[in-house]
């Protein structure tokens, strides 16, 4: 009976994200996140042989804001959104899996590897990323797999765990530092030409996806367009001493130390987090899975670790209401949504241009392309200014957005329905 403890434990890690994917199965939360439709498109683009664009700008240009990992591995399912959210799900046992294996390399025995899965798999940023068209889990699982392969001393196990780098990279670019400190922890070991491999992997990964970006992204674009088409984030200096940062990197450089080893993931981690320093995207909750498993392997040095880390399980549960509410909210708006997209269908001209907050949604549904407000002031004048035809406003939008909308007056409504707006530029 003791033998099937750790596989019962695992098997109770990935209940919380498989009943919210359950729940999310036909991904009526699409849109929600913002980013997760442009990724959605990017991939239908793939789909239909087009190649990597921003399908829903006008003119349909490259896509350079988002590399092309999660893309491409959502791209044969993405006109089956059933099979797709099965496919984004596979992604969590995957990682928990690795997570456990990762667990049994650093010495815990298989109960002790099992009970580290337990806080990570009820997350509620792990649980949500199970059931989003956003690149957090399958990053997260091509991390793991990196540094439990490269841990194998051999060049063939460290070229494959290279090419889990580049994938990593190529899924989420803000995790370059962070990948970079593995090639300096194999420096550390003394596997010298292991670390030149993998090194040299990664580096030719990353000019190619830069030279991409510097081939397609237009760093002076202004107005709407600046976001589509200006690459990928700047680098700056946040406020990095007075927020949450420095008390994890101190956590984390602190679980290190507790577990007496220098790791990988610790190595990962500590970059990951000092990144945060520079990079304006990297301190999201679904960032800080990466470096997860480090701050809670080394709480399974107390005595009493079962219990904390049981206990960190049960803590994360009570989000999980919150998030299927969320969910219920975006599924009662769908038939509305709907109802309107066909409008646009057969209402509009196939040249429409439009002002919508989901506006990658807007074309993977209707082909009418357009821009997003993007929180930027006086959004209506810029999409005047910019020749769009017709403004969308949905009860999900901003009230700053929805407000500015009706006031518009160089815009008519020609449709309005539960609380979707549309308006048409005046002759």
């Amino acid at each position: 009976m003791y033998r099937l403890l750790p596989w019962a434990l695992l098997l109770i890690a990935l209940l919380p994200s498989a009943w919210f994917a359950f729940a999310a199965r036909e991904l009526p939360q699409l849109g929600a996140r913002g980013d997760d439709s442009h990724y959605y498109n990017a991939a239908l683009s793939l789909a239909e042989g087009r190649g990597y664009r921003a399908a829903s700008v006008p003119g349909e240009p490259r896509l350079t804001r988002f590399p092309p990992g999660l893309p491409a591995y959502a791209a044969p399912f993405v006109h089956n959104r059933a099979l797709l959210s099965l496919l984004l799900w596979m992604l969590a046992p995957c990682s928990v899996a690795l997570v456990f294996f990762w667990g049994l390399q650093q010495g815990l025995d298989s109960t002790a590897a099992a009970l580290l899965c337990l806080p990570i798999g009820a997350f509620p940023a792990f649980v949500q990323a199970s059931a989003n068209v956003l690149p957090e889990l399958l990053a997260f699982a091509l991390v793991l797999a990196v540094v439990y392969i490269v841990e194998q001393d051999s060049r063939a196990a460290t070229v494959l765990g290279a090419l889990a780098a580049a994938a990593a990279y190529l899924t989420n670019d803000g995790l370059l530092p962070g990948l970079v400190a593995v090639a300096f922890y194999l420096v550390y070991r003394r596997r010298y030409l292991q670390a030149g491999l993998y090194a040299a992997v990664l580096l030719l990964t990353t000019l190619a996806w830069l030279t991409f970006v510097r081939a397609h992204a237009d760093p002076l674009a202004e107005g709407l367009v600046r976001w589509y088409l200006g690459g990928p984030p700047a680098l700056h200096f946040s406020n990095f001493a007075w927020d949450f940062r420095v008390p994890l990197l101190l956590i984390v450089l602190a679980a290190a130390w507790r577990t007496s080893r220098v790791h990988q993931l610790s190595a990962f981690a500590c970059c990951a987090v000092a990144q945060a320093a520079v990079l304006p995207f990297a301190d999201s909750a679904q960032n800080l899975l990466v470096f997860l498993p480090v701050p809670l392997a080394a709480i399974t040095t107390l005595p009493l670790y079962p219990f904390v880390l049981g206990a960190a399980f049960l803590g994360c549960l009570p989000s999980l209401p919150g998030a299927l509410a969320d969910l219920n909210r975006h599924r009662a708006f769908h038939p509305v949504r709907s109802q309107a997209y066909f409008w646009i269908e057969a209402n509009t001209p196939a040249s429409a241009r439009f002002l919508a907050t989901n506006d990658a949604l807007l074309h993977a549904v209707t082909r009418r392309h357009g821009f997003s407000p993007r929180d930027l002031p006086h959004p209506t004048a810029l999409a005047l200014r910019s020749g769009l035809d017709y403004l969308l406003a949905t009860p999900l939008d901003p009230a700053a957005y929805q407000a500015a909308v009706r006031a518009e007056p160089f815009y008519e409504t020609v449709y309005e329905h539960d609380g979707v707006l549309i308006k048409r530029r005046r002759p």
